[in-house]
C-alpha cells in the first residue's frame, strides 16, 4: 500500500475519472472534462460533468442552478474543483458557504487539470446554465507555469494544456481505413505515459509567458464578469512551498514517496520557491489592478495562518479537508474586506 492510500484514501477515487492519466473523458472545446453524473462517497458530478457543491443539507451544481434565483461562482482548474478534498462538502465552494454571510450558493466552476485558456472557454460554453451571477473567484495560475516548461512546440500562441502529447499522438497517427478518434483517444489516455522533455527557458521566461496568458485570458473574464454584472476576484492559487516554510509530517512523507516514482512531471523543485511565487505574484497583482479586478496571493496568508503540524498539502498542489477550508476561509474573510474598503 502506497502513503498516499494509507494517509489521504479518498485520492483513490480521484486516481481514474479524475486524473490526467486516468480514464479521460473527452470533450470538444476544452479538450477533456469530468464524466458526467459520477457517483461516490468522495466527488460527484451532474448531468454536465460539474461537482456538486453543498451545505446545509442542500446540494448545489451549475447543471441545476436554473432555479436559483442568483448565485456565486468559484472557478479555475482542479484546487477550484477539488481534487484530495473527502467529499464534496470539504470543497473550497461548499466551505465558502460555511464562512459567508451571504446566503447565495457557491457553485463549483472548476475544471481539473485546466490552463487558464481552458477556464475561459468553460465560461463562454456553459453561462447559459448559471442563474445571476453576483461574484466570480477565479482560483487559479499555477497550470500556466507548469505547463510552461514543456516543449516550445507544444506552446505556441496560446499555451500549452495537460495531455497535449497524448492529443498529438493521436493526430501523427497513420490511419487505415474509418479511424475511430474517440476511441483511439481513450486508448491513449489509458496506456501511454508522457515522456516529454522540458524545454530550455530560463524561469523568468517561464514566469513571463505564464503572465502573459494569465492576464490575457483573465481580460475575458473581465468582460464576462461585467456582462454577468459580477465582481471578479483573481485568487493566484498556493503551492506547497509557496504556502508554507516548513512541512508538516504527513507532507514530508507524501511528498518522498512522490519524488520516488520514476514519472515525468511539470512540478521542479526550482517553480516551488517562494522567490517564484513573489515575483509571479507581483508581475499578476499589477496587470489585475490595470483592469481593475481584485487579485489575492493566498499563499503568504495561508504562511501566516498554518500551524506547523496542521496537514494542507496532499501533493505539491492539491490539499487535503483541512487546507480547503483555510483557503475557504481566507477567501471570504478578504473579500468581505475588500467589499467593506470599497
Amino acid at each position: 500500500m502506497s502513503l498516499v492510500e494509507a494517509l489521504a484514501p479518498q485520492m483513490l477515487a480521484y486516481s481514474r475519472q479524475f486524473h490526467t492519466d486516468g480514464d479521460m473523458a473527452w470533450a470538444p472545446y476544452v479538450m477533456y472534462f469530468h464524466p458526467k453524473g459520477y457517483r461516490s462517497e468522495v466527488v460527484n458530478t451532474d448531468s454536465y460533468g460539474f461537482r456538486f457543491s453543498n451545505f446545509g443539507g442542500n446540494e448545489y451544481s451549475v447543471g441545476s442552478s436554473t432555479t436559483l434565483p442568483s448565485a456565486r461562482l468559484i472557478a479555475g482548474n482542479s484546487v477550484a474543483f477539488g481534487i484530495g478534498a473527502s467529499a464534496d462538502s470539504a470543497t473550497i465552494a461548499s466551505r465558502m458557504m460555511a464562512y459567508d454571510t451571504k446566503l447565495e450558493p457557491w457553485l463549483n466552476f472548476g475544471g481539473r487539470a485546466f490552463n487558464s485558456a481552458q477556464e475561459l472557454i468553460l465560461i463562454t460554453l456553459y453561462r447559459h446554465l448559471l442563474p445571476k451571477i453576483d461574484e466570480i473567484v477565479l482560483l487559479s495560475g499555477a497550470n500556466n507555469l507548469l505547463l510552461s516548461c514543456l516543449p516550445v512546440r507544444y506552446i505556441q500562441d496560446h499555451g500549452a494544456f495537460y495531455n497535449i502529447g497524448r492529443f498529438y499522438d493521436l493526430l501523427n497517427m497513420k490511419k487505415n481505413g474509418a479511424v475511430d478518434i474517440f476511441s483511439k483517444l481513450k486508448h491513449l489516455a489509458r496506456h501511454k505515459r508522457s515522456t516529454h522533455p522540458c524545454n530550455d527557458y530560463t524561469i523568468d521566461k517561464r514566469i513571463r509567458l505564464a503572465v502573459d496568458l494569465t492576464l490575457r485570458h483573465l481580460d475575458g473574464w473581465n468582460v464576462v464578469a461585467k456582462d454577468l454584472g459580477a465582481k471578479l476576484t483573481y485568487v493566484l492559487q498556493p503551492m506547497s512551498g509557496w504556502a508554507r516554510d516548513k512541512l508538516c509530517k504527513e507532507e514530508k512523507k507524501l511528498f518522498a514517496e512522490l519524488a520516488s516514482l520514476a514519472r515525468f512531471t511539470t512540478i521542479s523543485k526550482e517553480i516551488l520557491q517562494q522567490e517564484v511565487c513573489e515575483q509571479y505574484s507581483s508581475m499578476l497583482e499589477a496587470g489585475a489592478k490595470s483592469k481593475k479586478i481584485s487579485f489575492i496571493n493566498i499563499s503568504p496568508m495561508i504562511r501566516t495562518s498554518v500551524k506547523n503540524d496542521q496537514w494542507l498539502f496532499v501533493d505539491h498542489t492539491h490539499l487535503t479537508d483541512d487546507g480547503y477550508d483555510l483557503i475557504s476561509r481566507l477567501i471570504i474573510d478578504h473579500i468581505r474586506n475588500d467589499v467593506l474598503s470599497m
